[in-house]
């Protein structure tokens, strides 16, 4: 079925972004559903952590100019990883320095909303 629809991005941006590691495991998938609630609650833009891993300039440059925070869900630091080899600045929030365990948190509404919660007052 072909379509003679524009295909576009749907990554929003703004001075204030969130990208999310939304890696496979639990705690990845708790940082994707938190930066997905910061965007529906309009706290800030939500945006896509690969664009810079793929090398996706004009994202990069962006980034280099917002206020971006990033969720990371455990230690391997993915996200800081990418981030960090772009040269952009971040503010950071990892789910295990909060006490949330990789491979054993539930990914519940509870669980959502505490991180949520944090995020949204402290960044």
């Amino acid at each position: 079925m072909e379509s003679n629809e524009k295909k576009t991005c749907l990554c929003g941006n703004g001075e204030y972004i969130v990208v999310a590691c939304s890696g496979a495991c639990d705690l990845g998938q708790v940082t994707d559903l938190v930066a997905r609630k910061l965007r529906d609650n309009k706290i800030r833009k939500m945006n896509c952590l690969a664009a810079v891993g793929a090398d996706i300039q004009p994202t990069i440059e962006m980034f280099k100019s917002s206020n971006l925070l990033l969720l990371d869900g455990c230690p391997v630091d993915c996200g800081k990883k990418i981030l960090d080899k772009a040269g952009i600045e971040y503010k950071y929030l990892r789910l295990t320095d909060l006490g949330y365990v990789k491979g054993l948190t539930p990914v519940t509404k509870e669980v959502v909303e505490t991180v949520y919660d944090k995020v949204a007052v402290e960044y």
